[in-house]
């Protein structure tokens, strides 16, 4: 018996929208609203993308002063490898990390060959922190006077920049994350505002028609069925048609700035939110569509309410 009257109702909702041409502005400004949504929610998700390529790039270069014995490196070496917040220390020779230049920067490899400079890179040890908030710790293991003769005092001083600078970067992310929070759910708000004023239109424009099943004996609920398909019909195309244009959208971003393209600037930045964007994307679209109903339902009870209180007051 539901399944019937879900049926009656959803194609009563289909053809009173085919017959009546009011729905396309409700639905241009769905589409706008929805268009919104999907942006901050892209966003968002940048935010959190930055958020990840901060934290993973926690990697430092120790310069090893000329002068020092292989011993004294072995040992500082061994000695990192022991702190429960290093994830691994690895040496590098001076002619590997030349060889890294070449590789990851061949200008600069034909600059060196042009003008015959020799290698300008020492030795050092690439170490990597656990967390970003093992920089303190790391600064104080390095300020023991076991190091000095090995390690660059400058270093310290570099090493509290860099940490300012990252934990900036992210109070930023944090401080994007939390407004465009802020902003999907406003964008919320105003698309349950835009049903409510949809919905209120329509039950007006069909008042007659509301009063003439309210006097046979119709229940709220089933008067309320044809507006809450209407309201989600309309609410799954604009979600579709917002994902659509979002799609688009990231797939000329990088043609509309190069800088996120492979090699540029932004690159690494894109490959953090790739991942992110592949998984989140498609989940949200899914429980976008499963939330249409609900706020639909929220949208048409607020909105056909007084027009069902006209009805029920009309005979008396």
């Amino acid at each position: 018996m539901h399944l019937v009257v879900l049926r009656r109702s959803f194609r009563r909702a289909l053809f009173t929208l085919w017959r009546e041409g009011e729905w396309r502005t409700g639905f241009g400004s769905l589409l706008g609203i929805c268009t919104l949504f999907q942006f901050l929610l892209l966003g968002l998700l940048a935010a959190a993308a930055l958020q990840s390529l901060l934290l993973s790039h926690s990697d430092l270069k120790l310069e090893i002063r000329s002068g020092a014995s292989r011993g004294e490196v072995q040992q500082f070496q061994s000695a990192l490898q022991q702190l429960p917040y290093i994830e691994r220390a690895v040496y590098i020779t001076r002619e590997q990390a030349l060889a890294r230049i070449k590789a990851e920067d061949p200008s600069l490899a034909t600059f060196f060959e042009k003008f015959q400079v020799d290698n300008p890179f020492p030795d050092s040890i690439g170490v990597t922190l656990r967390s970003l908030n093992d920089y303190p710790a790391f600064s104080v293991f390095l300020s023991d006077a076991r190091w000095q003769q090995l390690v660059d005092p400058a270093l310290l001083l570099d090493l509290t920049h860099q940490e300012e600078r990252v934990h900036e970067l992210l109070r930023v992310a944090n401080g994007g994350q939390h407004l465009a929070a802020m902003l999907l759910l406003l964008a919320c708000g105003i698309l349950l505002f835009t049903i409510v004023e949809f919905t209120r239109k329509s039950a007006m424009s069909r008042s007659a028609e509301v009063l003439v099943e309210r006097l046979v004996g119709a229940d709220s609920s089933l008067l309320m069925l044809p507006f809450i398909w209407e309201a989600t019909l309309l609410l799954w195309g604009s979600v579709v048609m917002s994902a659509c244009v979002l799609s688009l959208f990231l797939l000329l971003l990088p043609t509309l700035v190069p800088s996120l393209s492979n090699g540029g600037a932004l690159a690494p930045l894109c490959s953090a939110a790739l991942p992110i964007l592949s998984f989140a994307l498609p989940l949200s679209l899914i429980l976008e569509l499963c939330c249409a109903p609900l706020l639909a339902i929220a949208g048409v009870r607020l909105g056909i309410r007084p027009s069902l209180r006209e009805a029920s007051l009309g005979p008396r």
